[in-house]
């Protein structure tokens, strides 16, 4: 299978060759693109679960979070009276 490619592609001219090459080139890179994208979506969705679970799980984190979530309801009853 792979020998006769390699025929079929060593006889198209070299216009079409570049054409080919050009096609599987960009074929390749936009798999290669998609794959990078999810590793990185998955590596940010980790970190931010991870400082979540930190932020949760710590008596630190649960005063900062108590804090903002006290700031957000103090916004929230200012604006109510505005």
């Amino acid at each position: 299978m792979f020998d006769s490619v390699v025929a079929w592609y060593g006889m198209l001219p070299v216009g079409a060759r570049g054409a080919v090459t050009l096609a599987v080139g960009l074929l390749v890179s936009w798999i290669a693109f998609r794959v990078a994208v999810r590793l990185v979506k998955g590596l940010v969705r980790s970190v931010v679960a991870a400082v979540l679970a930190f932020l949760l799980a710590t008596v630190p984190g649960n005063l900062i979070l108590h804090d903002a979530y006290a700031q957000l309801r103090e916004k929230a009853s200012m604006s109510a009276v505005m």
